[in-house]
């Protein structure tokens, strides 16, 4: 039955089933986004195309385009512009993460829009595949929802700070949130001064300011490819 399912998704999107190689190279992406096992995930990399996500592109919403997106390699943020030329961002998107319409939700005007922070790959899905993936496996529903309520979660705690916290401390909170995504806290790459400034709504000088004091002081240190932190209690005092 649930071959069928996959069969008569992929006509419905008319999406191109993945190579070999695209296969080998992302489903361990697919497995860990969706909770699932081998036989799963190629189906759900059945019902995808792939494709190219550059650095600085604009991806989504794109006219004409109802779809979702797992990123498979690289980063994405969704971003909002004010008028006055202010920079917000809502939240970032790493590999394993979606998005795009999700649920349906595409089609509510929010001003915002997705870009490629770094040279980035994607699986893209009909978002009315996704919803009857999520309707046939309870693991994709499951995954999706998560998604979206730690999405949530993120952006409370990002309205909190931005009331809260001064800019250093909003920049020290920034700082020790990327570095627990590693297990050695160690942030890879190197942030650019001017994309965390956007992040957190600071200035590049006050970030740049920030973290040469904290490198002096032993709380973090750079090495090649990362910024390490050495001393996560110490930069958490930083955050308050």
């Amino acid at each position: 039955m649930r071959a069928v399912l996959a069969s008569a998704l992929a006509m419905k999107t008319g999406s191109r089933r993945l190579g070999k190689a695209e296969q080998g190279g992302t489903l361990a992406v697919v497995r860990r986004a969706f909770g699932c096992g081998d036989d799963l995930a190629v189906t759900i990399l059945g019902l995808a195309r792939a494709g190219e996500l550059p650095r600085g592109a604009v991806l989504w919403p794109i006219p004409g385009r109802d779809e979702t997106t797992l990123v498979t390699t690289g980063l994405v943020q969704e971003v909002a512009y004010g008028r006055d030329g202010g920079v917000l961002v809502l939240h970032q998107v790493a590999s394993g993460e979606f998005y795009g319409s999700l649920v349906g939700a595409g089609s509510v005007e929010t001003g915002a829009q997705v870009e490629a922070v770094i040279d980035s790959q994607g699986a893209h899905f009909a978002t009315g595949t996704i919803l009857r993936l999520m309707e046939s496996y309870a693991c994709v529903g499951f995954a999706v929802s998560r998604q979206l309520a730690a999405r949530i979660d993120a952006m409370r705690v990002r309205m909190v700070e931005t009331a809260m916290l001064s800019a250093t401390g909003r920049i020290c909170a920034e700082l020790l949130r990327r570095a627990r995504r590693s297990p050695d806290m160690t942030i890879r790459p190197v942030p650019v001064w001017a994309e965390l400034a956007v992040t957190v709504q600071s200035t590049r000088e006050t970030v740049s300011r920030t973290v040469s004091q904290l490198e002096k002081r032993g709380v973090l240190r750079r090495e090649q490819g990362g910024l390490v932190v050495v001393a996560p209690h110490r930069l958490e005092e930083q955050v308050y």
